[in-house]
C-alpha cells in the first residue's frame, strides 16, 4: 500500500519536501540577515556616538556638556555646546528609533540616556528643541526625565 502511494506520487512528495526545504532555507536566511543588520546598525550608531564626542578631544572646552555644577546664568552656554547636544539628541532619537524597530536593544541605554539629558547644559536644549521631534519620541524622553537619575542606577 505504501509502496503503490509512493509510485503514483513521488513526484508531489518530493515537490512538497522541496517546498518545505526552500521555506526553511528562506526563514534561516532572513534571521541570518536581522542579525547582520542589527550587528550594522549597531556600527553605524557606535561610529556615530564616535564621531560626537571625538569633537571633544580637539575642543575640550565642549566637556562643559557633562558638567553637573554649571551655572548658566553666569556662563551661558555656547553655539558651539548648543550644536554639540543637538546632536547628541539626534543620537539618541535614532537609537529610540532603532529600539523601537528592535534594531537596537535596550540594554542600560535607558540609563546612559536620564543621566545625560538631567545634566544642566542638554537638559536646557532639550526643553528648547523637543517641540520640533516627534510626540511619541518626546513622550518617552519626558517619561526618562520624570525619573530620577538615581533610580535608573
Amino acid at each position: 500500500m505504501l509502496v503503490d502511494f509512493l509510485s503514483k506520487n513521488w513526484f508531489d512528495l518530493l515537490q512538497s519536501i522541496f517546498i518545505v526545504g526552500g521555506f526553511l532555507l528562506s526563514y534561516y536566511a532572513l534571521r541570518s540577515d536581522m542579525r547582520s543588520r542589527k550587528m550594522e546598525h549597531l556600527l553605524q550608531l557606535t561610529q556615530s556616538h564616535r564621531d560626537i564626542w571625538s569633537k571633544t578631544y580637539s575642543h575640550p572646552e565642549l566637556l562643559r556638556i557633562r558638567q553637573a555644577d554649571v551655572n548658566l546664568e553666569k556662563h551661558p552656554i555656547t553655539e558651539e555646546e548648543r550644536r554639540l547636544a543637538v546632536e547628541i539628541i539626534a543620537q539618541i532619537y535614532s537609537v529610540y528609533e532603532a529600539i523601537q524597530n528592535k534594531q537596537f536593544d535596550n540594554n542600560e541605554i535607558e540609563k546612559d540616556i536620564t543621566q545625560h539629558l538631567h545634566l544642566p547644559i542638554p537638559n536646557t536644549i532639550w526643553q528648547e528643541v523637543k517641540e520640533y521631534h516627534d510626540k511619541k519620541f518626546v513622550k518617552y524622553i519626558d517619561g526618562l526625565l520624570a525619573e530620577s537619575p538615581q533610580e535608573k542606577q
